[in-house]
C-alpha cells in the first residue's frame, strides 16, 4: 500500500524551492525594503497560511511602479507567487489566469530566465490538477530544458520528480523509477528532495511487487528523515517499511517496524496513528487473528465516512472486507468492498486519462530502433572496407558486390525509416488529437478552445467583426450523478455533446471547459440576434428527455453570451461570458443572458467586498443583533433570533443579503458562523432559562466536518443548555440533504439541540419532508405572510395546510415579517402561534430583560 503519494511528499520541497527562487528587485530605494519584505513573507507563508501569502504577493505587486526591466521582473515575481498562493487556496481559475498572463509577458520580455521556468512549472501543476496530463508534461519538459541550460540542478531535480508523479498516476512504474533515479542524480545534496525520491521510488517498486528493493529505498528515506528531526516523517516512512515487509511475508519484522512507528506516532505524531492501526490490522489478519484485525481497523475508520474516504484507505478497505466477512458482519463488509471499488475505479479513470495524455512516451521505442539501424549500417560499411583492403585481387568484384549490397541496404534502410516516420506521424496525429480534444465528449479541450479563441481575436483585430462567445452550464447535472451514478453522468455528457453538434453550425467551435461546463465560439460574421436564437435552440435541445440505462433523465441549460467589441484578450472575453452565465443562473436558469459592463462592475465590487470581509472580523466590524419571536398573545418572548451585522468603515451598514453569499463563496462563512455561535451562546447564557436562542446556519457550515465540534465548544464555553439552542435550516438544505448531513443532524439532536425550518415558502414550498425532520418550529417566509395577510387565497390555503400539519406534529408555526397589527391578527386567525417582525421588536445589540423580562408590547417595539 502506498502510504505517502508522490504528490504529497513533493510538497516537502516547496518551502525551500520558494526560498531559492529568482530575486525580485523593486524599482526604487523607497519601495525596495517594503517589496523585499512582502516577497519574503509570501514565500515563508506559502505552505503554512496561503491566504496570508496571497495578501503579501498582492501587496508586493502593488509596490512595483514603472516599466523598467527590473520593475517588470519584480512584478512578474509577485504575480508568480500570487498564482502559487491561489493554487493552494483551490482558486484554480484565478491562478491559471494569473500564471498564463505572466507567462505571456515573460515570453515577450525575459524568455529563458529562471522565473520563466518557475512559471512553466506552476502552469504544469495547474494542468495536472485539471487532468490535462499531456499539456502538463509539455510544460514540465520545457521547464526542465530551461533549468538545465541555466545550471539550476535543484529545480531540475524537482521537475524530474514532478514528471515521475505524472507517470505514477498513469501506473507506468518503470518510467517512475527512471525519472526518480535521474532526480536523485541531478541534486543529491538536498535532504527533502532525497527523502521524496527514495520514498516514491519505494512506492513504485512496491507496485511492481519488488518488495525487498522497495524496503531498501524506504530504509534510505528513513535515514534521511532521522537527520531532519521530524517524528511525523519517521512514523510515515516506518509505516511504509512495515507495509513492504508485510507484503513480502516477513510478518515478524513488519510487526517490529510498525510497533516502532506506533511508539513515535503516539508520542509526537498522533495524527498518523490512523494509518499505523491500518497496517497493524493487515498484519494481524495475515496471521489469522481476525478479531485483533477488526479492532485495529475499527480504530483506522473511526469517524470516517466510508462513502468518502481518501485513496490512502484503499488497501485497508480490502483488508476490512476480508476481516468483517470472516466474522459474518456482511453488511459492514459490503460497505468496505464498495469503498474499495469506488477508490480503485477512480484510480483507474485517472490512470486511463494519464495514459492517453502521455502517448508521446511511446515514441521512445521507435527512436531507439532507428538509432540501432543506423549503427548496424555503419558496422557493415566498415567490414566491407576492411575486406577490400585485405583482398586486393578481387577488388573489383568486392567493390561491385559492396555497391550492390550497400544500395540494397540503403533502400531497405530508407524504407524502414520511411515506415518509422509514418508510424511516428500517425502517433503524433493521435497525440495531437488527444491533447486538443476532451476524451469523453470529443469536443475541443479547454486549452485548445482557448487557443482557437486567441486566434479568432487576433484575426479579427483589424476588421469590423467581433467574436461572440457562449458559455453553457448544465442545470441539475449534479443530481444525475448523485442519483444515477457517474457512469450515467458520462453517458449523458456524450449525448449532450452530440446535441451541441446538431444545433451549432459546422463552422462553430464547441469545447468542453470541464465538468458540465461548455463553450461555443460562433462563426465569424455572426450577430447577437443569431447568437441568441442559437442559444435558445441549444437550451430547447438540451432540455429534451434523455434515455439512459432504461431511465428517462431531464436536465436543462443556462447560457451566457459575450461579444468582443473592444478587442480584449481571451481571458477577459471568457470572464465576460462567465459573468453573463452567472447572471442567467441567478435569474432562474434555463435562459440566455447577454453580457453587460455593469456585470463586471458588480464582480469587481463583489471582489472588493470579499477582500474587506477577510479582515472585518479581526477589526471588530461585526456585531450581533437579537430580534424577538413572541407567542400568539404577542406579549411573551419565547426566543430571540441572532442576526449578524457588518458596519463597513466606508460602505456603512452592509446588508446580510449581500455579504452572506460572498462569505459562502469565499469559504469564510465557517469562520464567521463559528464566531457568531460563540458570541450568541455567551449572550444567551445570561437570559432566563425558558428563553431560547435561534441561529441561522448555512448549508456550507453543515458540510464542514468540524461543525459538530464548533457547536459543542460554543455550548460548553458559554454554559448554555443545548435544548435552548435552535438552529435555523433552509428548505434547500433539507431537500438536498445527503447521508453526511443527516448523520450530523442526528448527532446535534443527540446533544439536545433543536431545529427550525426557516423561510418556508421561498422557492420550494413542499410539505412532504416536514414530517421527516424533528423540527421544533416552522417559520413562514415574510413574503408569504404578507400575501396571505393581504387576502391571497392561495397563500392562505398553503398557510392553513402548514398549520394543520404542524399541529398534528406538535410543531410551532411562526409568521415572519409582521409589521402591522392587522397582519398579526390575520396570521393568528390562520393558526400561527408565534410571530416575528418589526411590529413586535426590531433587532437590537443588547437584549433588555430587566423587570418583566418575558413581556413585550407593540408600543415597546416601536419605541
Amino acid at each position: 500500500m502506498t502510504i505517502i503519494s508522490a504528490r504529497r511528499l513533493a510538497l516537502l520541497a516547496a518551502p525551500a524551492l520558494l526560498a531559492l527562487s529568482s530575486p525580485a528587485l523593486a524599482t526604487s530605494t523607497t519601495d525596495q525594503a517594503g517589496f523585499d519584505a512582502a516577497i519574503t513573507e509570501a514565500k515563508s507563508m506559502m505552505m503554512a497560511d496561503s491566504a496570508a501569502a496571497l495578501e503579501s504577493a498582492v501587496k508586493a505587486e502593488r509596490l512595483v511602479t514603472g516599466e523598467t526591466q527590473e520593475a517588470q521582473k519584480a512584478r512578474l515575481t509577485a504575480q508568480w507567487l500570487k498564482g502559487e498562493a491561489l493554487m493552494r487556496l483551490n482558486r484554480a481559475d484565478e491562478a491559471a489566469q494569473t500564471i498564463r498572463t505572466a507567462i505571456t509577458e515573460i515570453n515577450a520580455n525575459f524568455p529563458g530566465s529562471k522565473l520563466h521556468a518557475d512559471l512553466l512549472r506552476s502552469e504544469a501543476s495547474l494542468k495536472v490538477s485539471r487532468g490535462d496530463y499531456g499539456d502538463a508534461l509539455s510544460c514540465f519538459l520545457e521547464a526542465h530544458e530551461l533549468y538545465e541550460a541555466l545550471g539550476e540542478d535543484r529545480s531540475r531535480a524537482i521537475v524530474l520528480q514532478n514528471i515521475g508523479s505524472l507517470y505514477s498516476d498513469a501506473r507506468d512504474y518503470e518510467r517512475v523509477l527512471r525519472y526518480y533515479k535521474q532526480a536523485k542524480n541531478a541534486f543529491p545534496e538536498d535532504k527533502s528532495l532525497s527523502l521524496s525520491a527514495h520514498n516514491n521510488t519505494g512506492n513504485a517498486l512496491k507496485e511492481l511487487s519488488r518488495y525487498e528493493e522497495a524496503e531498501a529505498e524506504f530504509q534510505e528515506a528513513l535515514r534521511v528523515s532521522m537527520q531532519m528531526d521530524s517524528p511525523l516523517l519517521e512514523a510515515r516512512i516506518l509505516t511504509n517499511i512495515a507495509s513492504a515487509q508485510y507484503l513480502a511475508g516477513n510478518l515478524e519484522v513488519a510487526d517490529q517496524s510498525i510497533q516502532h512507528a506506533m511508539e513515535i506516532a503516539s508520542n509526537s505524531a498522533p495524527e498518523w496513528l490512523t494509518f499505523v492501526y491500518g497496517v497493524k490490522g493487515q498484519i494481524a489478519l495475515e496471521r489469522g487473528d481476525a478479531a485483533t484485525a477488526r479492532m485495529y481497523l475499527g480504530r483506522t475508520f473511526e469517524g470516517e465516512d466510508l462513502g468518502q474516504t481518501s485513496p490512502y484507505f484503499r488497501d485497508f478497505h480490502e483488508t476490512a472486507y476480508q476481516a468483517y466477512s470472516k466474522s459474518g458482519n456482511y453488511q459492514l463488509a459490503l460497505q468496505h468492498l464498495a469503498a474499495f471499488n469506488r477508490i480503485d475505479g477512480e484510480a483507474g479513470k485517472i490512470s486511463s486519462t494519464a495514459n492517453n495524455a502521455l502517448l508521446a512516451a511511446r515514441f521512445d521505442a521507435a527512436n531507439r530502433e532507428l538509432r540501432i539501424e543506423k549503427l548496424s549500417l555503419e558496422k557493415a560499411a566498415n567490414e566491407a572496407e576492411l575486406n577490400s583492403t585485405q583482398q586486393q585481387v578481387i577488388l573489383l568484384t568486392i567493390a561491385i558486390t559492396f555497391v550492390i549490397l550497400a544500395f540494397l541496404a540503403a533502400l531497405l534502410s530508407l524504407r524502414a525509416v520511411s515506415r518509422s516516420r509514418k508510424q511516428i506521424k500517425v502517433a503524433n496525429g493521435k497525440l495531437t488529437h488527444v491533447i486538443q480534444h476532451d476524451s469523453l465528449t470529443e469536443l475541443y479541450s479547454r486549452d485548445h478552445f482557448r487557443s482557437l479563441l486567441d486566434d479568432r481575436i487576433t484575426a479579427n483585430r483589424n476588421s469590423d467583426e467581433s467574436p461572440i462567445l457562449a458559455f453553457i452550464d448544465l442545470d441539475r447535472f449534479k443530481q444525475v450523478n448523485d442519483v444515477f451514478g457517474h457512469a450515467a453522468g458520462d453517458q449523458l455528457l456524450e449525448q449532450v455533446a452530440e446535441r451541441f453538434r446538431e444545433a451549432a453550425r459546422e463552422d462553430s467551435v464547441v469545447g468542453r471547459l470541464g465538468g458540465d461546463e461548455f463553450a461555443l465560439l460562433l462563426p465569424s460574421g455572426s450577430t447577437m440576434d443569431t447568437a441568441t436564437e442559437l442559444s435558445n435552440l441549444i437550451i430547447d435541445k438540451v432540455s429534451e428527455p434523455y434515455a439512459i440505462d432504461g431511465f428517462e433523465i431531464l436536465i436543462g441549460a443556462s447560457i451566457g453570451l459575450a461579444q468582443n467589441k473592444e478587442g480584449v484578450n481571451s481571458s477577459v472575453h471568457m470572464t465576460n461570458a462567465d459573468l453573463a452565465l452567472y447572471a442567467a443562473k441567478d435569474r432562474g436558469r434555463g435562459i440566455c443572458v447577454i453580457y453587460e459592463p455593469a456585470m463586471r462592475d458588480k464582480l469587481e465590487d463583489r471582489s472588493s467586498l470579499e477582500k474587506d470581509l477577510e479582515s472585518a472580523l479581526e477589526n471588530g466590524q461585526f456585531s450581533i443583533c437579537y430580534q424577538p419571536i413572541v407567542k400568539s398573545d404577542g406579549k411573551e418572548v419565547m426566543c430571540f433570533e441572532a442576526l449578524m451585522r457588518w458596519k463597513h468603515p466606508e460602505r456603512g451598514i452592509v446588508s446580510p443579503e449581500l455579504f452572506i453569499p460572498v462569505a459562502e463563496e469565499s469559504r469564510q462563512i465557517d469562520r464567521l458562523g463559528a464566531w457568531m455561535l460563540r458570541e450568541a451562546c455567551s449572550e444567551a447564557s445570561n437570559w432566563p432559562d425558558d428563553i431560547k436562542l435561534a441561529v441561522n446556519v448555512s448549508t456550507l457550515q453543515m458540510n464542514d466536518p468540524k461543525f459538530l465540534n464548533t457547536v459543542a465548544q460554543a455550548l460548553a464555553a458559554s454554559g448554555l443548555k443545548p435544548e435552548r439552542l435552535v438552529l435555523e435550516l433552509t428548505e434547500s438544505l433539507v431537500l438536498e440533504m445527503d447521508t453526511q448531513i443527516e448523520q450530523l443532524l442526528q448527532s446535534l439532536q443527540s446533544l439536545g439541540v433543536t431545529f427550525a425550518l426557516d423561510d418556508f415558502g421561498r422557492g420550494y414550498s413542499s410539505l412532504n419532508y416536514i414530517d421527516k425532520m424533528d423540527f421544533s418550529m416552522i417559520k413562514i417566509d415574510r413574503e408569504f405572510v404578507q400575501t396571505a395577510a393581504a387576502g391571497s387565497q392561495r397563500s392562505q390555503a398553503v398557510v392553513s395546510a402548514i398549520v394543520a400539519l404542524a399541529q398534528s406534529l406538535e410543531i410551532d408555526v411562526a409568521a415572519e415579517g409582521i409589521e402591522r397589527e392587522e397582519q398579526a391578527a390575520s396570521m393568528a386567525e390562520l393558526g400561527c402561534n408565534c410571530f416575528q417582525g418589526f411590529y413586535f421588536g426590531r433587532p437590537k445589540r443588547k437584549v433588555d430583560l430587566s423587570g418583566d423580562s418575558h413581556a413585550i408590547t407593540p408600543e415597546k417595539a416601536a419605541a
